[in-house]
């Protein structure tokens, strides 16, 4: 009999079969030398490893696609798109004071709407590059009901520093990104220095940042770039409790079903 998960899957919210394997990670990272970190910030610089390439090249990029006119959706350069009210409302909903919380490749999206559905007072801000995957989380805001929870297909990394104010961010979720395991491609990983500065510039003092992944080399490597940098606190497995009551993604749930380990890892943003 397979083991459980902890939390059974919301009425709402179809866990159904997937083909998911166990994540992969063939080679033993190190401490960054010199000068590799220079070419992670050379290469961020120059718009590198972004999912989807640099929308700035990108024929259209500053009109909203038909089907996110008007919806809780957003893309950087879109904002100020006359079709719709996307970046006005938007920027009237950060301009709150209200708590936000970022979820930065949110798959199905299972983990962000329960925290929207359980957090009416916060606002939410979700990240997933596969625009397939955003366009069906948009039809299930709208079929829930969800009115404090807005996506944006753009890669984080260019979306963030452009749309997200500093110090805005009082949660910051990266749940089971993609390794990107293969040398080639080392430069789509969304962990590196310069990623990490972002995610210091945004979480707020005292914010949270919450990582997993079942690959358990890509859980230490992301372990050694947060602690290292003087923004974040040492891993603290007793900030889980900050989030309360909350469902496992679509990934983890499929983890739990089938015994798989997962890492887990909760840094605190410095004063």
């Amino acid at each position: 009999m397979k083991p459980q998960p902890a939390n059974p899957p919301h009425p709402l919210l179809d866990y159904h079969a997937t083909s998911f394997t166990q994540g992969r990670m063939d080679f033993a990272w190190e401490a960054l030398t010199d000068a590799e970190r220079a070419q992670a910030y050379a290469d961020w610089a120059a718009g590198k490893g972004l999912i989807g390439g640099d929308p700035r090249y990108r024929p259209g990029a500053e009109r909203l696609p038909p089907w996110g006119v008007n919806r809780p959706f957003f893309r950087a350069l879109a904002l100020d798109d006359p079709q719709g009210d996307n970046g006005a409302r938007l920027r009237a909903a950060l301009a709150t004071p209200a708590p936000l919380e970022i979820e930065i490749g949110f798959g199905r999206g299972d983990f962000l709407l329960d925290r929207a559905r359980r957090h009416p007072d916060r606002i939410f801000v979700g990240y997933e590059t596969k625009t397939k995957a955003t366009r069906l989380c948009l039809d299930r805001i709208e079929r829930f009901d969800i009115s404090n929870l807005w996506l944006s297909d753009d890669d984080c990394r260019f979306n963030m520093p452009r749309v997200i104010p500093d110090g805005r961010v009082e949660m910051a979720h990266i749940l089971f990104p993609d390794p990107w395991w293969k040398e080639q491609h080392r430069v789509k990983r969304l962990f590196s220095p310069p990623f990490v500065d972002l995610l210091a510039a945004k979480i707020r003092a005292g914010g949270l940042l919450a990582f997993k992944s079942d690959v358990a080399e890509y859980g230490e490597l992301v372990r050694y770039l947060v602690e290292q940098h003087g923004a974040f606190g040492l891993h603290d497995p007793n900030l889980a409790q900050r989030l309360g009551e909350h469902l496992p993604t679509h990934r983890e749930y499929w983890c739990r079903q089938h015994g798989r380990p997962v890492s887990a890892y909760y840094f605190a943003r410095s004063a």
